[in-house]
């Protein structure tokens, strides 16, 4: 029976694969797949033969020296920490009978078909193999440079599959163990209560723990947020908790063949005996791997549709309350807005934000009272701004809710008796909210953790950086607007490389399209920045003697502005204008 199941996997993935090079004769993802071998090619295979790349030994990680020790002793204790946190919210996250992860069509015919639980969950743990396998080998090309880490690539490809294979396991296991629980009237509640309770006692207890011994050891003292996060996570009941998750790293983090092999023996022996764990559950997980199943494609038809993907855990899930009151006049952007605000997760509200915006400035003026923690400020800030050009560059391509959703909708969008620009703007608003509310939390927190420390930085005064953070407050949203026009624009312009970039696990030729309209929004945000930084780097330079660094700073914001929203009304009145004219029936023919 196994060997017509795993004929049945096999043939499935050379269907996939004739498939994938079959719709190659189409342009739109030949051209694609061209670029997505490039990317490939350039950023990760022709670097498989190079010598080792040079370590960096003069700079400090949580104050540890950036030395291939260090790393290693940094990143075990935390990769291991990062696995228990995925495996706690396995416990965790379900809020009713989970199933086993089959589709629809597995489910329709293998379910009636005269096969035992266990051969159904061997098909499954084979099928996840295959997966697992090819993920493996793409985070062995990511990881192929860290030669800090030590190993080689195939050390680190075998580690990796250490890793996937764990947590597949796991989560097999815990679908069928929460499965019993559930028959046995074990409530989600009761469940959380355990598993977080559980938690906070051992990480409560651990850190006692390292408070006394480093309280009662005042001759050795800790210096360093490094330093004593190694402690903490090294010592107490924590130890012994990540002592499993540090054994699973272990083929991955070896630095030489040797330590490889002795690291894999206990990797394998905890895989086994996970394994051993899932055979044994005897649990009637058929009806809900069916519902499972019913709601995977019914998520997968509303985000072909251009529908909001949403995969319901309740299926008649309460009321939600609107972003704000609709009145029957006013505006018909804020129509837009209205709609689009409600396809969004039920988190992203005004609410968060505030509460968001409390913790960062709790935390800020927390650390800003403490000198000793300077170096941990600056690293809030460094991060701060991170994730704010990671928000520049990716959230236009995440935060969906505008045209893109709506383009196969578009028929009866130009039914309204609106304007092309109209409806191209209101559509708009949603990510730019969203975006934009990000954004004023980075310059939040960027703005209060890099607060001056000694006379080198005596010109920045609180009314500069507030001034500042003022004026990059205003800029920003006419910014968001205008890296959302480029994919919106690509959306009208190219409906049908659009709707064939957003086939779910495209393959190579569908990501290589994705890299086009991401170099094109790059290139086009690059273009139409460039007057505009240049129109404020002179007027700041020009100016600040005259009238002062703040004043020069708010002229040049208003000069800012002005470029940027006759930019941003620009691109929406020809996108507007190209809207009026689309068919989309005839453009996504063939």
């Amino acid at each position: 029976m196994l060997s017509a199941l795993l004929y049945l996997r096999l043939t499935s993935l050379k269907n996939l694969l004739l498939t994938r090079l079959r719709r190659l004769r189409q342009p739109k993802y030949l051209f694609g797949a061209v670029v997505g071998v490039a990317y490939f090619w350039f950023l990760f295979f022709r670097r498989l033969g190079a010598g080792p790349s040079v370590v960096v030994t003069n700079v400090s990680i949580l104050g540890l020296p950036a030395t291939r020790g260090s790393l290693a002793l940094l990143v075990a204790p935390l990769g291991a920490l990062l696995l228990l946190a995925m495996i706690t919210l396995a416990w965790v996250l379900p809020t009713e009978k989970p199933g086993l992860a089959f589709t629809e069509a597995e489910a329709a015919f293998l379910f009636p078909a005269p096969l035992s639980r266990r051969t159904l969950i061997h098909f499954k743990l084979l099928g996840s193999q295959f997966a697992i396998l090819f993920t493996s080998l793409f985070f062995t090309l990511l990881s192929n440079r860290w030669t800090s880490l030590g190993g080689n690539t195939l050390t680190h490809a075998v580690g990796w599959w250490v890793i996937l294979s764990t947590l597949n396991l796991h989560a097999a296991g815990a679908v069928l163990t929460l499965t019993r629980l559930i028959d046995g009237g074990v409530s989600p509640a009761l469940r959380r209560v355990v598993v977080f309770g559980g938690m906070a006692v051992l990480f409560g207890t651990s850190f006692a723990w390292v408070w006394h011994d480093l309280s009662a050891a005042p001759a050795a003292p800790i210096n360093g947020f490094g330093p004593f996060l190694l402690t903490f996570l090294n010592g107490g009941t924590l130890h012994w908790l990540l002592w499993p998750f540090k054994l699973v790293l272990g083929p991955f983090l070896a630095a030489d063949a040797s330590s490889f092999l002795l690291a894999l023996g206990p990797a394998l022996l905890i895989l086994a005996a996970l394994y051993f764990w899932v055979m044994q559950m005897n649990a009637a997980f058929e009806e809900a791997s069916l519902g499972l199943a019913e709601k995977r494609a019914a998520a997968i038809a509303a985000w072909r549709s251009g529908k909001r993907f949403s995969v319901r855990v309740r299926p008649n899930p309460p009321g939600r309350r609107p972003p704000f009151a609709l009145r029957g006049t006013g505006r018909p952007e804020l129509a837009f807005l209205w709609k689009n605000l409600l396809a969004t997760h039920a988190w992203l509200n005004g609410r968060t934000f505030r509460l968001c915006a409390v913790v960062i400035v709790v935390g800020c003026l927390w650390l800003a009272r403490h000198p000793e923690w300077h170096t941990q400020q600056m690293m809030v800030g460094g991060g701060a701004l991170i994730a704010g050009g990671y928000i520049m560059l990716l959230g236009p391509q995440i935060a969906r809710q505008d045209l893109r959703s709506d383009l196969v909708n578009a028929d009866v969008l130009k039914t309204y008796p609106l304007p092309g620009w109209q409806v191209v703007l209101g559509e708009l608003f949603a990510p730019v909210t969203i975006l934009s509310g990000l954004l004023w939390l980075v310059l939040l927190t960027a703005g209060l953790a890099f607060a001056p420390h000694g006379a080198s930085a005596a010109w920045l005064t609180p009314g500069v950086r507030v001034t500042g953070g003022a004026c990059l407050a205003l800029v920003v949203p006419p910014l968001v607007a205008l890296q959302l026009l480029v994919p919106n624009a690509a959306a009208v312009l190219f409906p049908g490389w659009f709707h064939s970039g957003r086939a779910r696990g495209g393959g190579i030729d569908v990501m290589g399209q994705r890299l086009i309209f991401g170099l094109g929004q790059m290139f086009v945000l690059l273009l139409a920045l460039l007057p505009v930084g240049l129109a404020a780097v002179v007027l700041v330079l020009a100016f600040s003697w005259l009238i002062g660094l703040p004043a020069a700073v708010v002229l040049a914001t208003v000069a800012v502005l002005t470029v940027l929203m006759g930019e941003v009304w620009c691109g929406v009145w020809l996108i507007g204008e190209r809207f009026e004219k689309l068919d989309l029936s005839a453009e996504l023919r063939g």
